[in-house]
Parts: structure tokens; C-alpha cells; sequence
């Protein structure tokens, strides 16, 4: 976790990245960039809505997980998950088992300022991501970097993926 823990105190506000983490087993949480005053808004009821999407670019699936705080409609949170990346599929099966999510939301200090648990509802989807992946030819880390790439730049409107369906 802390190389996670670098790479989210260099990042803007309004990033979000996926960790490998234990406590003390292992697992996925997310840690999440974002200004402090708008950590200060939420409350301990904090509400986080959650969404997950395979999109195919160029023959790579990629993994998209989304999520906004609160239901602020302006600040969608997106991830990109790489199921052939070194560790991909262990990331993905821990992702489908595990009973809860942790959000990890560090503020202008790079510390965490608010952490809030959830039952994990992408077990389901990962679990069928891991079953339709597998069964597809492996790409290396550039054409997956290039795909994402690709989307991001023509393609991706984070708010229309948002509300797409599965």
C-alpha cells in the first residue's frame, strides 16, 4: 500500500485508484484524492453509489469501476482495472470474494481524513468479469494503456457510462 499511498498524494483531487492492502489478509480498497473542504461536507453517513462496466476497446476489455460520493452528480470517481497485468487476476478474484470495500479519502495533507466501509457489491461483477476474461487472448500492458487511452480520448463521457446498464 505504499506505493498507493505516493501515487494518490501526487495525484489532483478527484482521483481514485484501487490498492492491494491487508488487513491483515489481503484485499482491494480504494483510495480516493479529494479536497478537503469537500471531506469536511460529508458526514458519517456518508453514501457511496457504485457502478462497474466492461467496455471492449481494441480486443482489451477494460474494467471500468465507478463510484460518486453522496450522489454528487459533478464528481464521478473512475478506475481501470487490467485482468492481465502482473497480479490482475489475483486483484480481480480477491475483488469477488471479499465480504467488504474500504474508501480511503485523503485530503490537501496526503493523509487520510475520512475512511468509510462498504458490503461489497462487485463481488458479482468481478466475479463474472474473471469468467468472460479469461476466456479471451492476453494483451500486454501497452495495448491496455493504449486502449484505455483511446476511450479516455474519443470516447469516454464518464456521466453517460454512469448511467448506462450492463
Amino acid at each position: 500500500m505504499k506505493n498507493s499511498q505516493k501515487i494518490i498524494a501526487m495525484s489532483k483531487p478527484g482521483t481514485a485508484i484501487y490498492a492491494l492492502t491487508f488487513r491483515p489478509d489481503p484485499r482491494i480498497d480504494f483510495l480516493v484524492k479529494e479536497e478537503t473542504r469537500f471531506i469536511k461536507q460529508y458526514s458519517t453517513k456518508t453514501n457511496i453509489s457504485l457502478r462497474a462496466k466492461v467496455v471492449f476497446q481494441d480486443e482489451v476489455a477494460l474494467v471500468i469501476t465507478l463510484f460518486k460520493i453522496n450522489n454528487e452528480s459533478s464528481r464521478i470517481f473512475t478506475t481501470f482495472w487490467d485482468y492481465y497485468d502482473e497480479g490482475g487476476d489475483m486483484v480481480f478474484t480477491l475483488a469477488s470474494k471479499q465480504p467488504d470495500i474500504a474508501f480511503h479519502l485523503y485530503g490537501d495533507t496526503n493523509t487520510i481524513e475520512q475512511s468509510i466501509l462498504l458490503a461489497n457489491s462487485f463481488k458479482d461483477f468481478f466475479e463474472k468479469a474473471i469468467k468472460k476474461i479469461s476466456q479471451i487472448p492476453r494483451w500486454d500492458k501497452e495495448r491496455f494503456e493504449s486502449a484505455k487511452k483511446k476511450l479516455i480520448d474519443n470516447f469516454l463521457n464518464v456521466h453517460l457510462l454512469w448511467e448506462q446498464k450492463e
